[in-house]
């Protein structure tokens, strides 16, 4: 599916504090990935109708360990989600009002560490036709343009399935990614430290050597 992703960088108070714009369609899913700067704040707005659903989920990449503040607000200013210091949450927000909404990540409490994020967000429609009011429809008129609306609504419910399914699987690999980052990051340490006693213990011996040298002198003749 093509994904059309609308990013306008606007003009900010601060360099560390950033807002985008994101024109998603409803129906449509997108995903992206940015470098947030240690004690940064970056917003992104979506324009949503009324009575449509907005799935969200994030996670901090990279170096494991890492976390993240997240905060959803609604065009009214209602804080629709939040999250305190978190690497990885899914968010499913009913909305309520037409608008734009805003979704922030803070890394304020990170001054030396820079986070890698990585974002998913699906908005879906309402359904075209509800399960009453299609029987109802089809016993009454019996005609081909309600069973093609049918056959749509079942078609739009198994691609938004299917949206989800691979949204999951590209988590999957993210946390993949992640896990490996930790298992490279602990082989270092473990072959760091190995090599230092080994070292350390080779020292120990030579000194020990020396030593008991020292203790019997080599005798002379004249």
């Amino acid at each position: 599916m093509e994904l059309r992703c609308l990013l306008l960088t606007l003009l900010a108070s601060s360099t560390l504090k950033t807002s985008r714009a994101l024109n998603l369609r409803s129906s449509e899913d997108m995903e992206f990935t940015f470098l947030l700067p240690s004690g940064g704040r970056e917003c992104f707005y979506q324009t949503t109708a009324k009575d449509h659903s907005l799935e969200f989920e994030y996670q901090v990449i990279g170096e494991p360990n890492q976390d993240v503040g997240f905060v959803m607000v609604s065009p009214s200013g209602r804080r629709l989600a939040y999250d305190y210091r978190r690497s990885h949450a899914i968010h499913n927000v009913d909305v309520t009002e037409d608008g734009d909404y805003k979704l922030c990540f803070d890394n304020s409490f990170s001054t030396l560490t820079n986070k890698m994020l990585f974002f998913a967000l699906v908005i879906t429609g309402p359904t075209a036709i509800k399960d009453e009011d299609l029987i109802g429809e089809v016993i009454t008129n019996r005609t081909v343009e309600f069973q093609l609306q049918d056959i749509k609504g079942k078609l739009d419910s198994l691609y938004s399935s299917l949206q989800r399914s691979r949204l999951i699987q590209l988590m999957l690999k993210n946390f993949n990614t992640r896990d490996q980052h930790l298992q490279d990051d602990n082989l270092w340490r473990v072959t760091f430290w190995s090599a230092v006693s080994i070292l350390s213990i080779l020292t120990v011996a030579g000194v020990q050597v020396y030593v008991l040298q020292s203790l019997f002198p080599k005798n002379t003749s004249c």
